[in-house]
């Protein structure tokens, strides 16, 4: 279902909920708040930053842009840029010293303090500059029952210049993850995007037990999902063992033949030469 405007896809729940336990007309720094949130930040960036080096992904700055004659000041927890590249590390990401760019994907990472905003103003703001793929997700229980993980959305954004929101509420467990998700448990991105969406269980919990989920990129054409720098080292050591347990067992198999080969001369009565 495509909505032009964002108050008609933001719930009532948003409003209607507790007040945010932040002030914020005072500075913030940063929107990471708990470690999950932190995790799932720097997870994300990695995985970008291993698999796209054609590409640049930013991490928990200040964007700013103008529209139409207005500033705009935003937090996304991950932006990124198709075919482009910034040589230097940024404190902050203006717009007008990069050719006015603004990022293909923004993502937020639900939390206690940002989660109304997010589905409220940040949305707008992305909607405002025509930014095409607006991702939210849920790390575990940080909000009210509509967005209860497993969850992540992600806005697409039309021809018109409105947004598409398809939710995806269903996640893989982790011991299954290796796996190719099942294209139901894909939150397509179409052609905005070199990768879909997926959702992951972990199997570590939050405090209180709280199930803790990630949101994980999948490769359009395996189906499988992109591994950050980490995991990709993990796996090769993996590797490595498995070959090194392979050739151990290939080595004992031809002692075994040799063996068997000596003891069937011996009983013929034959000795093998020197």
């Amino acid at each position: 279902m495509t909505q032009d405007k964002s108050k008609e896809i933001v719930s009532t729940r948003v409003f209607n909920a507790e007040p945010d336990e932040y002030d914020p007309s005072q500075p913030r720094i940063g929107r990471r708040e708990s470690e999950p949130h932190s995790t799932e930040i720097t997870y994300i960036h990695d995985v970008l930053k291993t698999n796209f080096p054609q590409h640049h992904p930013l991490w928990d700055l200040h964007h700013y842009f103008e529209h139409e004659g207005e500033d705009i000041d935003v937090q996304f927890d991950i932006s990124f840029f198709l075919n482009y590249s910034i040589p230097t590390t940024l404190s902050s990401y203006h717009a007008a010293e990069h050719g006015n760019r603004v990022p293909d994907l923004a993502i937020n990472i639900l939390s206690k303090s940002t989660w109304r905003s997010d589905f409220s103003e940040n949305l707008e703001y992305a909607r405002l500059l025509k930014i095409p793929v607006y991702a939210v997700f849920a790390p575990f229980d940080v909000a009210t029952r509509p967005y209860q993980p497993p969850f992540a959305r992600a806005y697409l954004l039309q021809g018109d210049g409105s947004y598409r929101f398809i939710d995806l509420r269903t996640a893989i467990p982790e011991a299954r993850s290796s796996a190719p998700f099942p294209q139901q448990d894909q939150l397509d991105t179409g052609t905005l995007l070199p990768f879909n969406f997926g959702l992951v269980k972990l199997e570590k919990t939050h405090e209180k037990q709280k199930p803790l989920f990630r949101l994980v990129l999948i490769d359009k054409e395996t189906s499988r999902m992109f591994l950050s720098k980490v995991e990709l080292q993990e796996r090769k050591i993996e590797q490595e063992k498995q070959r090194a347990e392979q050739e151990k067992q290939r080595a004992e198999q031809e002692k075994q033949r040799a063996e068997q080969y000596l003891a069937l001369l011996r009983k013929n009565g034959l000795e093998p030469r020197e």
